[in-house]
């Protein structure tokens, strides 16, 4: 969790530069292919840093917020349209539009005597409640072998839902808190109650994806396929293509979940909501709104509802169930209770260290422990073998190692203890922490193989210093000489003893010295990498350059690439239209 943390930190200083460098740099280069150009580096680093992390909560959050909504807002911004533009007046604000999923309402609510709307306790009490539901679904996943599948799959599905919600609850703090005289949209209108299909998508769920497809996507399509095939069915082409859009980024994020090559089932569920919301949009012009048939809101609402259901059960979730993601987010979530819980013993103890060294190293091998069950966690989704594999379990390993050593060290502690004396109680109290923290070690080392792993005592047996001259009490000649002969056997016996120890040593620098040349032959490919990138750097910039020269300045990326899918989608509501006009 430790190093999950830093990874976050370091992926929000570059972020927070990368922007800095759009701010005050590109939004100086006139519009439109030349401003994109120079933002394109940080494109392609807001796609990156994401991975990054490895978690599901912290990463798939990021690749949303950053790989997705933060990069095509900056899209926007190359051609000096969306929230960026024009330009804030502080880089916080602006900082605040790209990355942050918030839409301030065009229609506030009046507010009587001046007062001005300041939502801050609400959201956080918003997000309060989603937290409180989402560790009541942490908790009922300790029961998912009792579940049938379908009702896990509906819990899935809250899991989702809540996790969204959560997310753009917090989200919108900062922005509150830096605007305060504003009033900010909702970021659901109460999906459940959605008329149709084009009402869920569109008005009510997850709205600040729609307002970041509509600029983006659906406006350009839409007017480009109005000039070929007239406004009456323009919409269909664009609908068409917001979705599959909405598949590809949702595929990035399935992505990053998984890290396995993509199977395209999530890009086919929204292609197929997208011909849906058409199919509907069709029926609509052609009976809706000649009178001919309608269907009622009670029928039509269950029925888009159940559409996306079923679909969803089918193609949404089947991927990630494939790969055992259901298992790494469950794991993950109770490492999340668990360092939390952690977290506030560890504050409690704290409270001691000051005045007890036993205290304060008991608080380290905690802190360990915590870092070796977050590595355990990140483990899960690294692939089944590879070099990054092999040196994050070292580091596992290497972990455990520390660990037996401070478990150790408070065993000896507690057999020479300093200040005052303790009780019988609090004596008693130590032995099981330690003893608990010995067997969680023991189990983490099972785990990982390290069958070398264990304390003295299980090697050599519990030490013993028996009194020599008592046991000579009262022996003859005879008594003395079979005395002497037991003790040479007991010597004999911790002799071979030491022999065991000494060559499971030797297996253990055995290994040790195999991890070494592991580590030496990873640094000469990562060597050999490096030169390979390099090399493909400087080609990239050289076609970079030859690009931005054949380039006129009429002609920009995204009308080529907005052309390029239009064509492709007119070619379909060609052939839709013909056959079913």
């Amino acid at each position: 969790m430790e190093s999950e943390l830093n990874n976050l930190v370091m992926m929000w200083f570059l972020t927070t530069l990368s922007l800095y460098y759009c701010y005050h740099f590109s939004a100086k280069i006139s519009k439109g292919f030349t401003r994109l150009v120079s933002i394109f580096p940080v494109l392609v680093l807001l796609s990156v840093l994401p991975f990054n992390l490895h978690t599901f909560h912290l990463g798939a959050s990021h690749v949303f917020v950053l790989s997705w909504l933060a990069n095509f807002r900056l899209l926007l911004f190359a051609f000096d349209q969306g929230p960026l533009s024009p330009l804030s007046p502080k880089f916080l604000l602006f900082m605040l539009a790209a990355c942050s999923p918030y839409k301030i309402k065009e229609n506030p609510v009046k507010i009587k005597n001046g007062g001005t709307p300041f939502q801050v306790p609400s959201l956080i009490l918003e997000a309060a409640n989603k937290t409180a539901l989402l560790v009541f679904l942490f908790y009922s996943y300790n029961f998912k072998q009792y579940f049938h599948s379908h009702v896990l799959l509906v819990l899935y599905f809250f899991h989702t839902y809540l996790n969204i919600q959560l997310l753009l609850a917090v989200a919108a703090i900062p922005a509150q808190i830096l605007l305060p005289g504003v009033e900010l949209e909702p970021q659901f209108k109460t999906p459940v109650r959605a008329t149709s299909l084009q009402d869920f998508w569109g008005h009510r769920w997850n709205l600040r994806v729609s307002d970041t497809l509509r600029p983006t996507v659906y406006d350009p399509i839409k007017t480009l396929s109005a000039r070929i095939i007239g406004p009456r069915w323009a919409s269909l082409p664009a609908v068409l293509a917001t979705f599959v859009t909405s598949g590809l980024m949702h595929e990035l994020v399935y992505y990053h979940i998984i890290r396995e090559t993509p199977t395209w089932e999530v890009t086919w569920f929204f292609v197929l909501q997208g011909v849906f919301v058409d199919m509907e949009i069709f029926l609509k012009k052609k009976l809706v709104a000649t009178g001919k048939f309608k269907l009622h809101e009670a029928i039509s609402g269950p029925l888009a509802l159940s559409n996306i259901a079923v679909t969803a059960g089918w193609l949404s979730y089947t991927q990630l169930l494939r790969n055992g993601a259901d298992q790494k987010i469950i794991h993950e979530s109770n490492a999340i209770v668990d360092f939390f819980k952690g977290s506030a013993k560890f504050s409690t103890l704290s409270m001691a260290a000051s005045s007890d060294p036993w205290i304060k190293e008991y608080n380290e091998a905690v802190k360990i422990a915590d870092d070796i069950n977050g590595m355990v966690s990140e483990r899960i989704s690294l692939p089944a073998s590879g070099p990054e594999t092999q040196r994050h379990a070292s580091a596992i390993r290497r972990k455990i190692t520390i660990l037996g050593t401070r478990l150790d060290g408070l065993q000896s502690l507690m057999s020479r203890p300093t200040g005052k004396p303790l009780t019988e109680k609090e004596m008693n109290r130590r032995k099981d922490m330690v003893a608990n923290l010995r067997s969680k070690s023991n189990q983490m080392a099972s785990a990982f193989n390290m069958s070398n792993f264990a304390n003295r005592d299980s090697l050599l047996g519990p030490e013993t210093k028996a009194d020599a001259m008592s046991r000579t009490v009262g022996l003859d000649n005879s008594g003395l000489v079979g005395l002497q002969r037991q003790i040479m056997k007991e010597q004999d016996e911790g002799l071979e003893k030491l022999e065991e120890t000494v060559i499971s040593t030797k297996h253990i620098a055995l290994a040790v010295n195999e991890e070494l040349d592991l580590h030496t032959r990873l640094i000469d490919d990562l060597d050999q990498h490096v030169d390979v990138t390099d090399s493909r750097l400087r080609r990239v910039q050289k076609n970079l350059a030859i690009l931005n020269k054949r380039t006129k300045g009429g002609c920009s990326c995204m009308c080529m690439l907005l052309a390029v899918i239009g064509i492709v989608i007119l070619v379909v509501a060609i052939y839709l239209l013909i056959k079913y006009l």
